[in-house]
Formats: structure tokens, C-alpha cells, sequence
């Protein structure tokens, strides 16, 4: 048994989309311990690890300024009729194209980098389960299931292979 805030609902409600990540609670075999879990697919992990790498290359090649000029956005205020600000619409600007990047946009370059790493250094995602320390509500814990798809029997799958070698371990 395990509580998903709202992820279930969501995908019962639209079954064409792919539920690739959650976040979970679950208690241990000790009541007392509550697991605050991330569940994700190895392959979006795969594609997290991929974008990670490459965003990272791409920044600490820009400048502190191109870094700043990256992350700059303008707004325009939305008025009611009473003249109050109700929202804001944000500015489309051009992106810089880069010579560092061979006179590619920054996220251009990006994209570039994570099909070259996909096909040619490939990093290593491996099933299982990691322990995340510091969480404030829980013990803090990653899984990572080799699956399509998340599902209910697919999470609670996990979660009673996890407890189950936490048990071997103790």
C-alpha cells in the first residue's frame, strides 16, 4: 500500500500518456518508518542522466554574462478594467546563436550533445534503489524500475522487493 498525491488519478483518467515518474509514501515493515520515494523509469532515467550532462557542458562553456543573458526574461503586465495587475505575459525574444557552439542557440547545442552522448557515451542507469539523506518528512529513497510504464502493480512490485531486501539486509 503506498499514496501518490496525484499521479494515479491522472493517468486512470488518461490512459495514452505514459506514467514514467512519482512521487510516493509508503511505510517500512516498522510502521513508525515512512519512505518519501521517487519512482522512475530506467529509461527516463537514462534521459535525465543525458540532459543533465549535456545542460551542464553547455553552461560552463558560457560566459557568466552569456549565463546571466541565458536565463534573463521580460514580462508584460496583464490589467483588469480597474487597472490592477492581473497577471503577465512573457516577452518572446530571440536566442543568442553562439560561436563556442558552432552558431548554435544554447538549448540547440543541448539537444545536439544529448544525441551524441545518447549513441556514444551512453551513461549507466541501473535498476534498484538509492537513499537520499536530508529529506525533512521521511527517509528519502529513488527507485528505479525497468517497466513501460508505472503502474499500481508495478510500484507496489517495487516496493515489496524493496522492503524485502531491506529485511535480508537487517
Amino acid at each position: 500500500m503506498f499514496y501518490d498525491d496525484c499521479d494515479i488519478q491522472h493517468y486512470q483518467d488518461n490512459p495514452d500518456s505514459i506514467w514514467a515518474w512519482s512521487g510516493i509514501y509508503f511505510v517500512g515493515r516498522d510502521p513508525a518508518d515512512l519512505w518519501n520515494a521517487e519512482i522512475i523509469k530506467a529509461k527516463l532515467m537514462f534521459q535525465d542522466a543525458v540532459h543533465h550532462r549535456a545542460f551542464n557542458e553547455a553552461w560552463a562553456m558560457l560566459s557568466q554574462q552569456q549565463q546571466e543573458e541565458e536565463v534573463r526574461y521580460e514580462t508584460t503586465p496583464n490589467v483588469n478594467s480597474k487597472g490592477k495587475i492581473v497577471s503577465h505575459t512573457l516577452v518572446h525574444q530571440e536566442k543568442q546563436a553562439y560561436a563556442i557552439f558552432g552558431g548554435l542557440t544554447f538549448w540547440q547545442f543541448i539537444e545536439k550533445r544529448e544525441r551524441e552522448i545518447a549513441q556514444d557515451e551512453p551513461p549507466e542507469v541501473c535498476c534498484g534503489y538509492q537513499l537520499l539523506p536530508g529529506f525533512a518528512y521521511g527517509h528519502g529513497l529513488r527507485m528505479v524500475v525497468d517497466a513501460e510504464a508505472l503502474s499500481v502493480p508495478v510500484i507496489e512490485a517495487a516496493i515489496e522487493d524493496f522492503l524485502k531486501r531491506m529485511r535480508d539486509v537487517a
